[in-house]
């Protein structure tokens, strides 16, 4: 075992959002210059220790069992580290790996100086990050895809109902169309097979396909200083099961993004943006026949001060507080658009897409 730094990015939603978490329906998502990222340092105790500030003031001992990873204390928000690490450990050991302890340090540039998370999927590119550094730290290298899977088995033993979108921004990075996987065909092999068999075989449905960035257009991303529970906002799009609106907005956000990934495929920015306030149409509809407060009046003013400069905006997520994001022609000065944002009360953040 070696010493070794991993990092993996955050993410935005450009559009498919909601629809996403329900089979065979695509997704754009980028991933973004803010890391979680994550530090093992081999030790010759018989326990490790978990640094994390968002965590912890203190150190977390840690030491390890037949049911995995053991706190020595009880600790909160560590079941997304934990099912992480058991995880790796798990295929290391499938792969003839002996484990032995370390110290692990995860950093996060995901929160602000208040330690507020502005919603850009830490928790996905904490999950990636952990992953693939104990898997570096054992000499062993896997595929995007294998790591987006890998990390996909951590969230599915916590029961995550989410669309799993930022695990594969976090693994893929830049730009991609994600569809993600038709959970149910996947949950009988779960206990039967081992990791290594699980990550080897196809899992019916899922795509990520790497996208082009559209050369013509400049993401900006708005932050309205108020953080949403994406697992809660997507169990109340869902509460009432598949109506006939909801099976609607399935149908008409599928068509829509289908079409924005061909636009972005064919470079066409007027198509690209059109499609953007669509999706925002499609989703502000859904959410009000399912009572979502989708657009906080913040992130409505975020959308309508971008209209006003010639840009395509739309809640980026599950909304309710978070992020926005507008698509705006290079040959319009942006800064005029982000001035008018801060004279709103909405944060510009500085982030570009990341490709590694």
């Amino acid at each position: 075992m070696k010493k070794v730094n991993a990092k993996a990015p955050g993410k935005l939603f450009i559009a498919g959002e909601y629809a996403v978490v329900e089979p065979e329906q695509p997704s754009v998502i980028v991933a973004i210059d803010r890391f979680i990222s994550v530090t093992v340092f081999p030790v010759s105790t018989d326990f490790g220790t978990l640094h994390s500030k968002v965590l912890s003031d203190q150190p977390l001992k840690w030491t390890r069992s037949e049911k995995g990873l053991t706190f020595a204390e009880p600790a909160e928000n560590t079941a997304i580290v934990k099912a992480a690490i058991d995880v790796a450990e798990t295929y290391l050991t499938e792969l003839g790996k002996p484990l032995s302890y370390y110290d692990m340090l995860i950093e996060s540039e995901m929160v602000n100086e208040e330690g507020i998370k502005y919603g850009l999927g830490s928790s996905g590119a904490v999950t990636v990050a952990v992953i693939e550094a104990l898997l570096n730290a054992y000499s062993v290298s896997v595929s995007d895809l294998s790591l987006y899977k890998l990390a996909s088995l951590a969230h599915l033993s916590l029961n995550s109902n989410g669309s799993f979108g930022d695990l594969a921004a976090a693994s893929f990075t830049g730009w991609i169309a994600y569809t993600r996987f038709n959970q149910k065909s996947l949950l009988p092999h779960l206990k039967k097979l081992s990791i290594k068999e699980l990550i080897a075989r196809p899992w019916d449905q899922l795509s990520i396909e790497p996208l082009l960035p559209p050369e013509s257009l400049s993401l900006l991303v708005g932050w309205t200083g108020t953080p949403a529970s994406t697992e809660s906002l997507v169990s109340q799009s869902k509460s009432s099961g598949h109506d006939s609106a909801f099976s609607s907005f399935l149908e008409a956000s599928k068509a829509c993004v289908s079409r924005l990934i061909k636009a972005l495929k064919a470079q066409d920015s007027k198509g690209i943006m059109r499609e953007i306030s669509l999706n925002r149409e499609l989703l502000l509809e859904m959410a009000d026949k399912k009572s979502i407060e989708l657009e906080t009046p913040l992130l409505h003013r975020l959308c309508k001060v971008a209209g006003d400069h010639f840009a395509s905006a739309k809640t980026s997520g599950a909304g309710g507080g978070d992020c926005g994001i507008a698509l705006i022609p290079k040959q319009f000065d942006s800064s005029l658009l982000t001035t008018d944002w801060e004279a709103e009360g909405i944060v510009p953040l500085d982030i570009t897409v990341y490709k590694k």
